[in-house]
């Protein structure tokens, strides 16, 4: 049998293939920290739970681009509380965000510019569709972003007619969040030269100096998309739930969405739906739990930057999302010596010898011989960290010892490495 060559060349999703080998270790009884994985740990707000429950009778097949109410709600989310002006019947619901980017890369042709540090399934989306794509540098000193210069730069000796540029903020794999004024100019580039945005915005609550993250949409609204879902904001991944939205500009592109999605996977789950409507109320009492999770994620990013940083492990400045960057460039020469000359061979290192779970930087675009590995700091029990914080304790070393206990060893054992190696 002939299979489309596309699809056969695809490796399996590198942070579900991290997950199942920390499963399996476990179950063996061996002690490992899972920085590997990025699922929050946080239990789903009860109201939206409850909404589930009150809609599990429901069996109708929902309209394909989404719940009429679901679809107004979100754009009033967006507009009150992600500051993006997107009118509802330009916005689609989908099962999950990783599933309407994928759509949305089936429909966009033209070039794709992928910044150094992006997720790990854009790539194989683009490949899948047997798509063209370009991985832009970013450095560390800007937290991995991609800078208006590069991207003009590129752009200016391009042969490519389209392009489309990814981008992600709050960002996975690092944590970075683009600022307004970086944004501008990153839409003057992108205006100048027609390209296309897919704004991947999943994160934008998780936030840990605002409320909500900016988005070049506000800057460059007539060439972004934007994603966005349940999954992280709301911890509620395993409901299969997100959006995106067009601008006015695009609406031709309806119908070309509704189409494909018609002949796809037709509608989202109808109770999952209703639940969502009870999310994007986002009712004070959701946005407290969300400030309260994001204080969490702040304060234990902290620790674990302060702590590396001290032992000349290179960290990515956490600004938001689950994640940060680490580096071990500073002992590249001895790391050599030692045959661990690449990020792939220092992580099965550090699993295999240490019990700490890395994702390597070559998942997330960057050279298989720059030893920088995507932190996932979110192996705790969520429920339990929750009520310590509220009733206010400070994240500090003993919060972190006496709540998060697999991240204090984790933390302990890289510095552990570190000595031992130099």
């Amino acid at each position: 049998m002939r299979i489309n060559k596309n699809i056969s060349e695809l490796k399996p999703s590198a942070t579900l293939l991290i997950n199942e080998k920390v499963k399996e270790l476990r179950k063996k009884g061996e002690q490992v920290t899972h920085f590997g994985f990025g699922q929050s740990p946080f239990p789903i707000h009860n109201s939206i739970v409850e909404e589930l429950k009150n809609n599990a009778s429901n069996n109708h097949y929902l309209p394909v681009n989404g719940l009429s109410k679901l679809r107004h709600q979100v754009s009033n989310f967006l507009s009150e509380h992600q500051g993006i002006q997107r009118a509802s019947d330009l916005i689609f619901i989908g099962p999950g965000s990783k599933e309407l980017l994928y759509q949305s890369v089936l429909i966009v042709e033209g070039h794709f510019i992928i910044p150094k540090g992006s997720w790990v399934s854009y790539i194989p989306q683009i490949k899948s569709k047997g798509g063209t794509y370009s991985i832009l540098e970013t450095a560390l000193e800007d937290n991995f972003k991609l800078t208006s210069n590069c991207l003009e730069v590129y752009l200016s000796e391009s042969s490519h007619k389209e392009h489309i540029l990814v981008l992600n903020s709050p960002n996975n794999p690092t944590g970075a969040i683009y600022s307004d004024a970086e944004y501008e100019s990153l839409a003057a580039v992108c205006r100048k030269y027609k390209v296309i945005v897919f704004s991947d915005e999943i994160y934008s609550q998780i936030n840990f100096s605002n409320t909500y993250s900016p988005s070049i949409s506000k800057f460059y609204p007539e060439g972004t998309l934007v994603f966005g879902g349940l999954s992280k904001v709301f911890s509620a991944g395993g409901y299969r739930l997100g959006f995106m939205s067009l601008p006015k500009e695009l609406d031709d592109l309806s119908v070309v969405y509704s189409s494909l999605f018609s002949e796809t996977f037709s509608c989202v789950s109808s109770p999952v739906q209703f639940a969502a409507l009870k999310a994007y109320e986002y009712s004070k009492e959701l946005q407290h739990y969300v400030a309260t999770s994001t204080a969490i994620l702040d304060g234990i990013s902290s620790y674990i930057y302060n702590e590396l940083s001290r032992c000349s492990i290179q960290c990515t400045v956490p600004q938001g999302s689950f994640y940060m960057m680490i580096g071990f460039e500073n002992f590249k020469i001895l790391l050599k010596l030692l045959k661990l000359d690449t990020s792939a061979k220092l992580s099965h290192h550090l699993l295999n010898n240490y019990g700490v779970a890395l994702l390597p930087g070559s998942d997330f675009g960057f050279k298989p011989n720059e030893l920088f590995f995507r932190m996932a700091f979110v192996d705790f029990n969520g429920e339990k960290v929750m009520k310590a914080f509220e009733k206010g304790k400070e994240i500090d070393e003993l919060f972190i010892k006496e709540n998060c206990i697999s991240i204090y060893k984790g933390v302990q054992q890289l510095i552990k490495f570190i000595k031992e190696t130099i």
